[in-house]
């Protein structure tokens, strides 16, 4: 489970920032990550990586000072189109922001749609920046949903691990808070506050349960586990899983990053965790 709350303004006053993110990664404890870093073979992006065997080098969230940002969510109780083919879903981030097909991202989210039936079921949001717009597309593989990417209006806006237009509850809940943070603190100079409204938003533990949509893609697991998974922040010691990092994403209108991580230091004790943090600064050269 992860979740994500993305704002986008593509004319703000000179004050106010051009794209605000924040986003949860939940996952099991016991598998390796790299904290979020300037990649070694491609030092224009920025993200955290998956280290477990056989997946080494996937991402879940990573930015691109080409003025790329590609984050995935895997979609829960979702059966495999086709088991047969199903590949891992980790190299669509990366392929993405790395972009060593030189390709627009219309064009890589044709060539995704086409091959989405090989891969687990998930949601990709794309946002590409220039210096005139930020485009955002989403785009899952999932049953019920379109077989093409779709624009996403600029403003508030959330995603989390159920189908497109069928949010789970704290995703609907979080993205209000999630608007009243923008709108009260969105500015460069509330910038310290804004981050730590963010950070308290990703830390929020209130149940938003009981949600049918939830239950329905839960079925099979215990009452207790589907109630703690209705929370923005999830803990579920007892099976080794969590929210274990946070991630927050500025851009200003001259094309200033932000790029901030805070992630439980492995190997993770869930009643204990130790979080480090990272903040890594670069110019966008699209803006």
């Amino acid at each position: 489970m992860c979740i994500l709350f993305l704002h986008t303004d593509n004319n703000p006053a000179p004050n106010k920032f051009r794209l605000i993110l924040a986003s949860n990664r939940d996952e099991y404890y016991q598998r390796p990550t790299r904290q979020a870093n300037f990649w070694d073979e491609d030092p224009t992006v920025i993200g955290g990586r998956d280290l477990e065997p056989g997946k080494e080098g996937g991402s879940w969230l990573a930015l691109s000072s080409h003025g790329r940002i590609g984050v995935i969510l895997n979609v829960t109780g979702e059966n495999t189109q086709d088991p047969s083919s199903s590949t891992g879903r980790g190299f669509i981030v990366p392929n993405f922001v790395t972009n060593k097909q030189h390709e627009m991202q219309e064009e890589y989210l044709v060539r995704l749609s086409k091959d989405g039936h090989k891969h687990s079921p998930f949601n990709f949001i794309s946002i590409d920046i220039s210096m005139k717009q930020i485009n955002v597309q989403q785009y899952s593989n999932a049953y019920g949903c379109k077989d093409h990417a779709e624009n996403v209006a600029s403003g508030p806006r959330g995603w989390g691990n159920s189908i497109l237009g069928h949010p789970f509850r704290k995703v609907t809940a979080g993205t209000s808070h999630f608007k009243e943070i923008v709108e009260a603190y969105g500015t460069m100079k509330d910038k310290d506050i804004l981050v730590q409204e963010l950070l308290s938003l990703l830390k929020w533990d209130k149940s938003h349960f009981p949600d049918p949509e939830l239950q329905r893609r839960l079925l099979g697991k215990t009452p207790s586990v589907v109630e703690r998974t209705s929370s923005v922040f999830v803990t579920i010691p007892e099976h080794g899983y969590g929210t274990r990092t946070h991630s927050i994403i500025l851009i200003n209108r001259q094309g200033e990053v932000d790029f901030m991580e805070w992630t439980m230091k492995e190997p993770i004790d869930p009643q204990n965790p130790t979080w480090i943090s990272a903040k890594y600064t670069c110019q966008l050269e699209s803006c």
